[in-house]
């Protein structure tokens, strides 16, 4: 009875191990890519499943921080920098801070980017010249993160976040422009005024 347990699993070992061997390189290829960004501009288009949708202009610095700006008539203005994400609506002049770890960027701004961080399951499939990552925590299995690349050339395109209540939120890029100067004010904030 051992014996042919330890059968099947080799049978089925080497019949999995290419496809695993293959998961792995394009899940190191995408880590790959997001290490070698020093800074990147792009456009975005984000759209949720609650029927909301806006655009504007993305910008990240390694190891400084990323800004969205949103065009009119989205108010927001979303900055992340040291350990604090800013989000502001400027119509209403009011800021609030979220801590960067409780969100995605919180791994990509660093100088390791890592796509299988302890706690979690990281998937890899292609499918139409696209590039799919998924990562799915053990402790809550309804939320994760998807990361779409373009194949040809490798750029990140998209993300999408699910959360626990099931809100899915994608935002798509284009017109990626890379090794960009950005100065340090690109990651302030708007000054809130006081009446």
């Amino acid at each position: 009875m051992t014996i042919q347990f330890n059968k099947n699993f080799l049978i089925l070992l080497f019949i999995f191990y290419p496809y695993f061997c293959l998961a792995n390189e394009d899940i190191s290829t995408a880590e790959n890519w997001l290490n070698n960004i020093s800074s990147m501009t792009a456009d975005f288009i984000q759209i949720s499943s609650d029927g909301g949708s806006a655009e504007g202009k993305i910008y990240i610095k390694k190891d400084h921080g990323f800004r969205f700006e949103y065009l009119p008539p989205s108010p927001l203005l979303v900055v992340g920098r040291g350990n604090w994400v800013i989000v502001q609506d400027i119509v209403e002049n009011t800021s609030n801070n979220y801590p960067l770890s409780q969100t995605p960027f919180s791994r990509f701004l660093s100088g390791n980017v890592s796509l299988t961080p302890d706690g979690y399951i990281t998937t890899s499939k292609k499918k139409g010249g696209i590039l799919e990552i998924k990562i799915v925590s053990n402790e809550k299995e309804d939320s994760y993160l998807q990361l779409d690349f373009s194949l040809n050339p490798f750029q990140l395109r998209r993300w999408v976040i699910i959360d626990q209540i099931g809100t899915e939120i994608a935002v798509m890029l284009q017109n990626h422009r890379f090794d960009v100067e950005l100065p340090a004010k690109t990651f302030r904030g708007m000054p809130i005024r006081t009446e």
